[in-house]
């Protein structure tokens, strides 16, 4: 199967190398989207793409942040405006339209993404793939007898409540992970995303929250304090598909996986287009 057809006329969301920050973390909150191609405005072509990663990383969680602390001495709310191109990743993994499912899934598991641009023969943006596409295409194909153990992610890195955003951030850029269960005393009682980190800036938030425009203000906020904690959670023993329909329908990447109150694992989309990949 072609990726065209999964995809079909899917909306693709984009900026320019040019784009304020600012006007890009806007744009990805009101959308919903974890990342956002960067294109050339005169060729359409692909110059980079824009993750929920990169702004963890921007936010105090790796090198980006130096643009931040060293150009412009901590003060977030002149970094917001540097153009988009200073924290892109510009190394983008692309697939052409006439790809099959079966080369979008490779990429995904070989390069450890969860989505990328896709282009015509020219090298145009065209829209993009994500694994939730994918497994909105292959859902019904699901093999009934598979439960979530058999694809969850086990021993799982989690954050606590008195964590400070900055720590979290480094977390999930040392592990490569994009949501963080946030446990106390062995029970789950929150969880953090990328996608938090998006909506701080996209939302208006951390501008309500800054006296003075200095970024540590933000960054050394308790995660208890921006959490989500209306968690949607399965056990272990229900059927994937089950799974799949439950994210499907909350329109979420992860669902935490419980014994009671303890958290004993994850079942995130990309464990989940591994595991139907592999069966």
């Amino acid at each position: 199967m072609k990726i065209k057809t999964i995809v079909g006329e899917k909306k693709v969301e984009k900026v320019y190398p040019t784009t304020k920050i600012i006007e890009a973390l806007t744009m990805m909150d009101k959308e919903n989207v974890r990342r956002i191609c960067v294109a050339d405005p005169g060729t359409g072509r692909v110059e980079g793409i824009l993750t929920n990663m990169d702004i963890v990383d921007f936010l105090g969680g790796g090198s980006k942040y130096n643009l931040v602390k060293f150009k412009h001495n901590h003060n977030m709310l002149s970094a917001i405006n540097e153009p988009v191109k200073e924290i892109m990743t510009d190394n983008v993994v692309l697939i052409k339209e006439n790809a099959e499912l079966d080369e979008v899934i490779d990429l995904f598991v070989e390069k450890k993404i969860g989505g990328m641009p896709v282009i015509d023969k020219s090298g145009v943006l065209i829209t993009t793939i994500n694994e939730r596409d994918v497994i909105k295409y292959l859902k019904d194909q699901v093999d009934e007898k598979l439960l979530v153990k058999d694809c969850m992610t086990e021993n799982v890195v989690f954050a606590t409540p008195g964590e400070r955003l900055k720590d979290v951030a480094r977390t999930m850029l040392r592990n490569g992970f994009r949501r963080l269960p946030v446990v106390s005393e062995e029970k789950l009682v929150g969880i953090i995303t990328s996608t938090d980190f998006v909506k701080l800036f996209g939302s208006d938030w951390a501008f309500n929250h800054m006296k003075t425009g200095n970024i540590r203000e933000i960054t050394n906020v308790r995660i208890q304090d921006i959490m989500k904690t209306d968690i949607v959670s399965v056990t272990s023993n229900i059927k994937l598909v089950d799974a799949i329909k439950k994210m499907n329908e909350l329109n979420i990447g992860v669902l935490p996986v419980v014994d009671g109150e303890k958290l004993i694992g994850l079942i995130t989309e990309k464990d989940i287009v591994k595991c139907i990949y592999k069966k």
